[in-house]
């Protein structure tokens, strides 16, 4: 189905949320989501956001990132951003090939004034510049399609050079792209080749994680409860050479082993991290709810690649086991964990239980606080604002994502309803409070929440 997508800025309105009228005008993505919750959310968007774009895509994407890369192309009016978006089942539902896609999103300047362009928007009825039905439109257009042989199960960009792309396939192998070196239109032979392959992993995998400091050192995790750690800066030498072959449709010479391979003891691994400010010290969200909590310094593997990130009195220790605490954290799976960006101690997981909790790491006996009762069904992600440090955002089976503030009583600050199915992930703007969400109804959406933006504006 072919949609033009659809942006919408809005000037701030103090009025009450109202119940519009049906002959509102309508599109595509209406007909195709008749929930009552929907429809409600549709006709009440111009009141609950600045900016809100929304797109069906062909398939699902499991996935979606942004990139730091921000142009303004001599356009006034609008940014230019990119993300990360893959394909789950297929590219199309008549091509069972996947891709792994950097989207080129145009999105509008919140702080654009129509006054100052007099021949632009300007409505002789009513005398005045822009309004809901002259809003900027959005566009997005594939910058870098690549083929990808397995669904996009997760990708994420590498920090210090974000074309520098690892994605974990429903193969069980990760691959890394480096999209400087793919061309802006998919292969015409239908072949997947990335820079490299890492294999390690005997099943399938959702976690991924880039080290903030020592480029290249990549973690991973999968649902065969191991946990692995890449050096992919020095590219080491690989275990086999080449594998091309017609029947797995990959064109690779360079196949990466890890440098260390941890075992769980749990059956999976769906979320990894490692914390921001501790090189040695990363996170992963396991099966039967627990929270692995991981100090390399002592590893034989890995102890050297981080050695020069460590001050002397916290140097490693060759040779011995690695250090790793386990602690149930939840009644259920535990999903998803997020480190805060700013504070060393904090930690938040999210659960199947539906809860999502926020921990001190100094004392994991007991959680700060459990936020309860507002998913209604399993938490998929978690993601602390980047730029507002008691904001956070959580993704959720129950097709919402809720914006919390921790200094709020009541902790929900915003509920986004524009999806109609399981939303597996969300990202903030680095700089921008907007986030970008992907559900498995196919629906790609961007949006900035008048409350969100206020609260972040008053901090």
């Amino acid at each position: 189905m072919e949609l033009e997508p659809i942006i919408v800025p809005i000037e701030e309105n103090d009025s009450e949320i109202q119940q519009l009228e049906d002959d509102i005008e309508s599109d595509g993505y209406d007909q195709l989501f008749q929930s009552t919750e929907f429809c409600r959310w549709r006709k009440n968007a111009p009141y609950l956001y600045n900016m809100l774009f929304y797109e069906l895509l062909e398939c699902p994407s499991p996935t979606v990132q942004w990139l730091d890369q921000h142009t303004v192309k001599g356009d006034l009016k609008c940014d230019y951003y990119r993300l990360i978006i893959g394909t789950q089942g297929g590219r199309t539902p008549t091509d069972s090939r996947n891709e792994l896609i950097v989207v080129e999103m145009r999105l509008p300047m919140l702080e654009y004034d129509f006054s100052k362009q007099p021949d632009q928007g300007f409505d002789e009825l009513t005398g005045e510049h822009g309004g809901y039905e002259m809003g900027i439109r959005g566009s997005m257009h594939p910058y870098a399609p690549m083929y990808h042989v397995g669904d996009v199960n997760k990708s994420r960009a590498m920090p210090q050079n974000t074309f520098k792309i690892a994605s974990f396939s429903s193969i069980n192998d990760i691959f890394l792209f480096d999209y400087s070196k793919h061309p802006s239109k998919l292969n015409p032979d239908g072949k997947c080749r990335p820079q490299a392959i890492l294999r390690g992993h005997t099943d399938e995998g959702f976690a991924l994680s880039w080290h903030p400091m020592q480029q290249g050192l990549l973690l991973s995790g999968a649902q065969d409860g191991k946990m692995c750690v890449w050096n992919l800066e020095k590219m080491p030498n690989s275990s086999t050479t080449t594998t091309t072959t017609a029947h797995n449709g990959i064109e690779c010479n360079t196949i990466i082993d890890p440098v260390e391979i941890i075992d769980s003891q749990r059956k999976l691994v769906d979320a990894i991290q490692w914390h921001p400010s501790h090189p040695a010290v990363f996170g992963a969200a396991a099966a039967s709810g627990t929270l692995l909590i991981t100090d390399l310094r002592a590893s034989s593997g890995t102890a050297t690649l981080i050695d020069p990130l460590l001050s002397s009195t916290s140097s490693s220790t060759s040779g011995s086991k690695t250090l790793q605490f386990r602690v149930k954290v939840h009644a259920a799976d535990c999903n998803c964990l997020a480190f805060h960006p700013a504070n060393e101690y904090a930690v938040l997981t999210g659960s199947d239980d539906a809860t999502i909790a926020l921990w001190d790491m100094r004392n994991l006996s007991k959680e700060i606080r459990r936020f309860e009762q507002r998913h209604h069904d399993g938490v998929l992600e978690v993601a602390w604002s980047p730029i507002a440090p008691t904001v956070f955002a959580s993704s959720s089976a129950d097709r919402h994502v809720l914006v919390w503030d921790i200094k709020s009583n009541d902790g929900v600050i915003f509920d986004h309803k524009g999806h109609d199915a399981r939303i597996p992930d969300i990202s903030w703007h680095p700089t921008r409070p907007m986030i970008a969400s992907v559900a498995e109804d196919s629906s790609f959406q961007i949006w900035e929440a008048n409350i969100v933006d206020n609260l972040i504006s008053s901090i």
